[in-house]
């Protein structure tokens, strides 16, 4: 992302990004080499970046400034389920942005990295992918996209991937945005897919069609879901609890769409098993948020903390406070989140805050 881009992010949060005239600025300790860039980016900024051609390297650098990494998504080949972010709790960027030129009014949204790559190196088209997933839009890099004229989404051809365009054709306005609906016989999955069976790329996308009515459905508009769900039984039975394999395999493990309700008398341990659920479902890079109304969070993460080693705390009398450490910031990686609620609260309250949550 560009510093400006990252400083607009930043303030959608309550914070900042210093770049450009502010960070100079903000140095005690600048030399007159960068009190005469301050001058040359004030001129440039305050007249309009007259003199200098739009859209060309000396502009851009001016009006937008560098290239800043965003965060870092390391990724298994084996399992993508295995994957870390640097920093853990560092904003998002789109993989692929560099890509955009700054006058272009089209771009492809697709649902992962590669598959981001493949339409770029097929089409040459502006390719970004989403930041972690079909169900990962965070609401503060929608000002990102509002330039542009068209954005076609190609998410994969399953049903979290079709439910995620729908979703997000909502978010970023569903006169502008296209999607990529793949039918027939060897139909592929993704981007990629499509690229290694040798597929016409620029085709599939130039038969991009509006997402339908949300409140209107045929079987046709339904045909490729349905089917799916058919043939890849196992891609709909929820996500396992590896922990408790003779609770997976009662509930068949937890869906997306449906609620679980878990119930006991006080002191049953419905805390410790939601915890170890929890765990497990963070474990697997499926994003969990807990509301718990009665024990306060750091009561609560103390718990999940142990349960989480596998074994007792380390002691930090005993010398193992690094240890400590060490656990605490694999702990942190995990996609897990907490509501600073504490007793009653605004049902609206809550469910705003859940919203938003959703779309991390």
């Amino acid at each position: 992302m560009r510093a400006r881009e990252v400083d607009e992010q930043e303030q959608l949060k309550g914070g900042s990004f210093k770049w450009g005239v502010d960070a100079i600025q903000s140095s005690s300790d600048a030399d007159s080499s960068k009190k005469s860039e301050k001058k040359i980016i004030s001129l440039n900024k305050s007249t309009g970046n007259q003199g200098i051609e739009k859209c060309s390297r000396d502009y851009v650098e001016t009006s937008q400034g560098p290239w800043v990494t965003r965060r870092i998504k390391a990724r298994s080949l084996a399992n993508k389920g295995w994957q870390r972010l640097d920093p853990p709790g560092g904003g998002w960027g789109l993989f692929g942005w560099h890509t955009v030129p700054l006058d272009a009014k089209e771009v492809v949204v697709t649902e992962g990295e590669y598959d981001a790559m493949a339409v770029y190196q097929s089409t040459g088209r502006p390719a970004i992918s989403l930041p972690n997933g079909c169900r990962s839009f965070p609401v503060e890099m929608l000002p990102m996209l509002e330039r542009f004229e068209q954005i076609i989404l190609w998410m994969d051809n399953d049903g979290p991937g079709q439910e995620g365009a729908e979703v997000f054709a909502r978010k970023l306005g569903p006169q502008r945005v296209l999607a990529v609906f793949p039918t027939g016989s060897g139909t592929p999955k993704d981007a990629n897919d499509a690229l290694r069976s040798g597929l016409d790329l620029s085709d599939l996308l130039n038969r991009a069609v509006h997402i339908p009515h949300g409140r209107i459905a045929t079987f046709a508009d339904l045909r490729g879901r349905v089917l799916h769900e058919i043939m890849n039984p196992n891609e709909y039975a929820g996500v396992p609890v590896s922990s408790l394999p003779s609770l997976t395999k009662i509930i068949k493990g937890l869906r997306r769409g449906e609620m679980t309700v878990l119930t006991g008398a006080t002191g049953s341990g419905k805390t410790t098993l939601l915890s170890q659920m929890s765990l497990d479902m963070a474990e697997q890079g499926v994003g969990t948020l807990w509301g718990s109304f009665e024990v306060k969070n750091t009561r609560l993460l103390k718990k999940l903390l142990q349960q989480f080693s596998r074994d007792s705390l380390p002691v930090t009398a005993d010398g193992q406070e690094e240890a400590l450490q060490a656990l605490s910031d694999r702990f942190e990686e995990l996609p897990m989140y907490f509501l600073k609620f504490h007793g009653s609260v605004s049902l609206l309250l809550c469910f705003n805050v859940v919203f938003c949550v959703s779309s991390l």
